[in-house]
């Protein structure tokens, strides 16, 4: 009869461990994934990257720290910086964003701490608006590429401002590169948080609960 209750209280459990994981089960290493608006340029990042049928993301952080005390270590609008969790959980939450978690699968301790000791070194840069990889300036998905090159996680790919169902670049992307100056970059190596959330490095750990 026990087996019976535990088998039970197993199936109970389990539904609500694979939809999510709460902030204090994360851990220094993971990457916490911000899923994309329609609008502005998180729409014209889901139009190019976004696959049929799959969560779409516009923003990725790395984890640092664990319980309480925790921070996440990110390049955003306001340059590559070290926030709180608790803070830049409660940002997502009042943007309507949901953010999901994810694991390096069987990575070595040491590659953790190498990616933390690199992203550390990477705090201070100004954001990259361009997204053209330089060594001054840093967007999301390139911190956190950057921050585990020397053990080769992630790989750069040719950049795409096509939408894949259409193969045409949105006149949001022309517009953009050319208030910049330049030409949309298509297929120049880089990289996009939909990308990195595919890599088969990754583990999902469902939707950080807060």
């Amino acid at each position: 009869m026990r087996w019976i209750v535990l088998l039970a209280a197993w199936l109970l459990a389990g539904p609500a461990l694979a939809q999510g994981v709460t902030a204090l089960q994360l851990q220094p290493g993971d990457l916490l994934f911000v899923t994309a608006s329609q609008n502005g340029l998180s729409g014209a990042i889901d139009d190019a990257t976004a696959r049929a049928g799959q969560v779409s993301y516009d923003h990725v952080a790395l984890v640092a720290g664990s319980g309480e005390q925790a921070q996440v270590l990110h390049a955003d609008q306001l340059g590559s910086r070290e926030q709180p969790l608790a803070v830049f959980l409660r940002e997502a939450g009042e943007k309507q964003r949901q953010v999901d978690a994810y694991r390096l699968r069987d990575a070595d301790p040491q590659v953790i701490a190498d990616g933390l000791d690199q992203a550390r070194r990477l705090l201070g840069k100004p954001y990259n608006a361009t997204y053209v990889p330089d060594e001054d300036s840093l967007y999301c998905s390139d911190f956190i590429e950057r921050a585990f090159r020397a053990h080769g996680i992630f790989a750069l790919q040719p950049m795409n401002f096509r939408n894949p169902r259409t193969g045409v670049i949105a006149d949001w992307w022309v517009q953009f590169y050319a208030g910049h100056g330049m030409d949309v970059p298509q297929d120049v190596p880089g990289s996009n948080p939909n990308d990195m959330a595919r890599d088969p490095d990754l583990q999902p750990l469902g939707q950080v609960l807060h």
